[in-house]
């Protein structure tokens, strides 16, 4: 029952469940360690904030989950412009991310992160082909 679990504060490295996750889904993925999130906003803002720098850009698809439905937390967690581009059922083709893609230009924010959900939820929790996004796109001067 989960009324007699064994817990502890996580913080502290004291809540067994928590480790054994951390644990096992670490082992599962041949990394040093994981980190166990309760939400998938945390885990999406965790991302962005570990993947970028402020006044970085991030691209994503205009109904991606991080845009529409985290409160403009990039912004204020990451200190990061959100530049959402066009596609269909959560895809987004790869002459539109080449062209979502800024010269460098010190006007410019600098694009470093591509956010790509592998289920999208405005999609209907359709799964999106990862593929499309394995192809070089840097920016080409104007």
């Amino acid at each position: 029952m989960m009324a007699e679990a064994a817990v502890g504060d996580d913080v502290f490295g004291e809540d067994p469940t928590t480790n054994q996750l951390e644990e096992y889904v670490a082992a599962l993925l041949g990394k040093e360690a994981a980190l166990y999130c309760p939400s998938g906003t945390m885990t999406n803002q965790i991302g962005v904030y570990v993947a970028t720098g402020r006044g970085d850009e991030v691209i994503l698809h205009e109904d991606a989950h991080i845009f529409n439905y985290e409160v403009g937390a990039p912004a204020l967690l990451s200190g990061v412009q959100v530049r959402p581009v066009i596609g269909e059922g959560g895809v987004v083709s790869p002459e539109t991310l080449r062209a979502a893609v800024r010269p460098e230009n010190v006007h410019f924010p600098r694009p470093k992160l591509l956010c790509l959900e592998n289920t999208h939820n405005a999609a209907g929790g359709r799964v999106v082909p990862l593929d499309v996004c394995c192809e070089d796109f840097t920016p080409k001067a104007p």
